[in-house]
């Protein structure tokens, strides 16, 4: 049974909309294109690895997806968590694709697109410090006889896995498509008639409870100022900015094309690089647009929360974000 499933993250809509809103010239525009495409490409995989766990007995496993917990050392991440009377298990996934190489010098190397070699931290000692950090967290609430396990699971099938001659696949080191059969070693290797705990949801939710989201600051993280920032709304059909306000409509002067609500896009993209809150007149710099009472009117019927009065008023951006997501 899954009981936290995965969502969009926060960070590939920040993503999405600061490729959308920074201006190509930006020494970090690029930076900014490949992060995106790798967040989708971690999105397709963790897809892949979510088939294989349909087939795990649901009243028997607890599955939790994207956990991020706080110890003494700050955060620690993991991908999926699988919670069963016997043991945890941990699930580390690496998106690579191509052709993987693990060498004697423990280090993965991946050889991509033409041949081209890109090296990376072997991924067991990873795994091995989310299993020790892990151990301890539940040896806080009280869950001192619990094993943890962990495996590391290459999400696409077509990824091919190596080792060089001096050197060996590790054991804990998967194809998705074999997870479930790996999963069923691990149930093995533990006694049938001994349960180390009797109430596994009770891990789970205290795991619920205790995950924080990351909300990473992009304007720190990629040198971005407001001012890198594309104002206006932009043209759903063309992508052509900025759309202009006429007969309570959005008309791009590009296209032609009409929209009643291509400003939601521009107000939620907002939230995610600036603010999760927005004045009038802020709304009206971002928007384009020069009337107050035009943009009051937008906010207002968009359904955004109103918090503080007069000149103090504020729209929650979020309060909409979270319902549509």
């Amino acid at each position: 049974m899954i009981v936290k499933h995965r969502t969009k993250p926060k960070e590939l809509y920040k993503l999405e909309a600061a490729v959308r809103r920074v201006t190509q010239t930006h020494p970090y525009y690029e930076r900014l294109q490949m992060d995106l495409k790798r967040k989708r490409r971690q999105i397709t995989g963790e897809k892949e690895v979510d088939y294989p766990l349909r087939f795990l007995e649901e009243k028997e496993n607890l599955i939790l997806h994207d956990l991020r917990l706080k110890d003494e050392q700050g955060y620690f991440q993991i991908d999926s968590l699988i919670i069963c009377k016997k043991y945890c298990l941990i699930l580390e996934m690496k998106n690579w694709y191509g052709t993987i190489l693990f060498d004697e010098n423990n280090q993965v190397i991946r050889i991509g697109d033409g041949g081209k070699e890109e090296g990376f931290p072997n991924p067991i000692p990873q795994a091995q410090l989310q299993q020790y950090r892990l151990k301890k967290w539940l040896y806080k609430i009280g869950i001192t006889a619990h094993p943890v396990e962990y495996l590391v699971v290459i999400s696409f099938p077509s990824t091919i896995i190596k080792a060089t001659p001096k050197s060996k696949i590790p054991e804990r080191v998967v194809h998705s498509k074999q997870l479930i059969f790996h999963i069923h070693k691990l149930d093995n290797l533990y006694n049938p008639t001994t349960i180390t705990i009797r109430k596994p949801k009770n891990i789970a939710k205290r795991l619920v409870e205790s995950h924080q989201e990351s909300d990473r600051n992009f304007f720190d993280s990629y040198r971005i100022t407001i001012n890198d920032l594309i104002r206006g709304v932009f043209c759903p059909e063309c992508s052509f900015v900025p759309m202009i306000r006429e007969h309570q409509k959005w008309v791009c002067s590009k296209c032609g094309f009409q929209s009643t609500d291509a400003h939601i896009q521009a107000l939620s993209d907002y939230s995610y690089l600036i603010s999760s809150t927005i004045t009038n007149k802020a709304a009206r710099e971002f928007l384009q647009v020069s009337s107050p009472h035009v943009v009051k009117r937008l906010l207002q019927q968009g359904g955004y929360e109103q918090i503080g009065i007069n000149k103090g008023r504020k729209y929650r951006l979020d309060s909409l974000r979270i319902q549509n997501r």
